[in-house]
């Protein structure tokens, strides 16, 4: 698929050096093909991790032909959050929920009038679909009273108005109600199918509490169903290039939910064992993003669309230990401290994997066996985005992303930071000080989903009722990080440059004051700005 370059890729490839030779002709763009997981950590792929007990060898071999960021960040430590930045391009707060939009029927985390990276690729020339897991909210035509949609009705807001072309989601992913598929908008299947399932095993796979979903719902079906769908959608454009004439590339947005529950593996997929291939069922949904990864590394050969192809594996948060660590010496944060929801690295930092080539040096953009240690957000892929498809966003659009194109072409020198600062954001509730005071412990004790969690939720509510958003933040700089609490006070710093498991606190040391203020001013006026990142 063959489309014209814009004038400023052409020149940002032949200043890097790249413009000949390489895997495309001239004026060519690439296909995107977009991979993003679900709970998975660095520590988790082998390709990062060499103890890891979960082998990716599909994975492992992109990374081995490809680039490997060691320091990519998500916008936030949960997924709903970092969706919508990933999409935007703009941090949390500049949606309609800083924390994520976890309704399914009443609004969307968009505002009016923001786009997503779907837009500018459409704009660019791209045909774009998103698949899986959504969980940015949604907006049904009609509704039959205020809490229950009719799911005979066409979604209001949905992917077709976040620029995708085709979509087939699973409006939260398979770990909540309503357990149905949505294709351009429509439900999959027959209205009247839709019944109230109960939490527990259903048909072959499971649900993990009561709501609203088609009677034939089986979770441990919906990697291979999103697979299928992808690969068709691939050969759809295809068909419709042959018959218009023309050679548009294509745009995947893939949301696969491996590894978060309910942990329901089939037992096979794509001929390969999955149900018990590894150390339990959790990790076995890990392996079953590589899996999938190997089904469209696949798919691409044999359509002859691999070397052409511009493909990113990444995750939405940091990765959950889940007890493997103890049991089988598997660390799914590789080292770091924290992990899913917390402001500690274990929190954002994740996977993030860039191949585009034919795996020679000379038949590849992207050159083998490249490792960086850049700073970047997966929200950075909206500018990335846009720039790969001759795009350039409005001024009140992408607002917090940078291209990380340079990156990949070999056009940023490795010791001249990308990017200036990056911020991070946990789940609500967590900061640095996660300790229950001694005078509450009483207080959240026989709390129904646990003390620890009661604590987070009071603490949140607390902090909001001071005009505060209730999440702990960071900024990271030159290998510093610092850490705010739910108030927005410094309450941690660390030099990840020694001492990357942030085990010590060097807040008060009086060689790090001028550094605090430096970094205590970078937030504000991030947090202040309407952008933060040049045009």
């Amino acid at each position: 698929m063959k489309m014209t370059l814009s004038f400023a890729l052409l020149t940002v490839l032949a200043a890097a050096g790249l413009t000949h030779p390489c895997p495309l002709t001239a004026a060519d763009k690439p296909n995107i093909l977009l991979i993003h997981t679900d709970d998975i950590g660095p520590g988790d792929y082998s390709a990062y991790n060499a103890e890891s007990k979960i082998k990716t060898p599909e994975i492992d071999k992109l990374s081995a032909t490809g680039l490997r960021f060691n320091h990519a960040h998500t916008p936030a430590a949960l997924c709903a959050p970092t969706r919508y930045a990933l999409l935007s391009g703009n941090y949390t707060w500049r949606g309609r929920y800083p924390a994520g939009d976890w309704n399914w029927h009443t609004d969307t985390n968009f505002l009016p009038g923001q786009k997503t990276f779907a837009h500018f690729a459409q704009e660019g020339g791209y045909r774009t679909a998103m698949f899986g897991k959504a969980n940015l909210g949604l907006v049904y035509e009609k509704m039959l009273d205020d809490k229950t949609p009719d799911f005979s009705s066409k979604l209001k807001e949905g992917p077709i108005q976040w620029g995708f072309d085709y979509s087939y989601i699973i409006p939260r992913g398979h770990m909540t109600f309503p357990y149905v598929f949505y294709e351009n908008n429509v439900l999959v299947g027959d209205p009247k199918d839709v019944i109230q399932l109960k939490a527990g095993p259903v048909n072959g796979g499971a649900v993990t509490s009561n709501g609203p979903g088609i009677s034939t719902w089986d979770s441990s079906e919906a990697g291979r169903i999103l697979t299928e769908k992808a690969v068709a959608f691939i050969d759809g454009t295809l068909e419709k290039n042959k018959a218009e004439n023309k050679n548009q590339p294509f745009l995947i947005h893939f949301n696969t939910d491996g590894a978060h529950s309910p942990h329901t593996a089939p037992a096979e997929l794509f001929g390969r064992k999955l149900k018990g291939a590894t150390m339990n069922p959790q990790s076995d949904m890990i392996y079953e993003t590589e899996i999938i990864t190997g089904a469209f590394v696949k798919a691409l050969k044999e359509r002859n669309l691999y070397k052409d192809t511009l493909i990113i594996i990444t995750s939405d948060n940091g990765g959950i230990p889940g007890g493997r660590k103890e049991k089988f010496g598997h660390d799914a944060v590789n080292g770091l401290r924290g992990n899913k929801s917390t402001i500690w690295e274990g929190g954002t930092r994740v996977p993030f994997i860039v191949h585009w080539g034919d795996d020679t040096p000379d038949g590849s953009t992207i050159k083998p066996g490249r490792v960086t240690n850049q700073v970047i957000g997966t929200h950075d892929l909206a500018a990335t985005f846009a720039e790969l498809a001759g795009v350039k966003p409005d001024e009140d659009q992408a607002l917090d992303s940078v291209s990380i194109l340079p990156v990949l072409l070999e056009k940023q020198p490795e010791d001249k930071p990308l990017r200036d600062y990056l911020l991070v954001q946990s789940s609500p509730g967590q900061d640095a000080d996660d300790t229950i005071p001694q005078e509450l412990k009483e207080q959240f004790k026989n709390r129904p989903r646990g003390p620890q969690r009661a604590y987070k939720n009071w603490k949140a509510q607390q902090a909001k009722k001071e005009g505060f958003d209730g999440i702990g933040h960071a900024v990271i700089k030159d290998g510093w990080k610092l850490i705010f609490g739910l108030t927005d006070k410094p309450e941690f710093l660390a030099d990840l440059n020694t001492d990357p498991a942030e085990k010590d606190n060097v807040l008060d040391k009086a060689e790090n004051q001028e550094r605090v203020k430096e970094l205590t001013a970078i937030y504000k006026s991030v947090r202040e700005s309407k952008r933060s990142t040049k045009q």
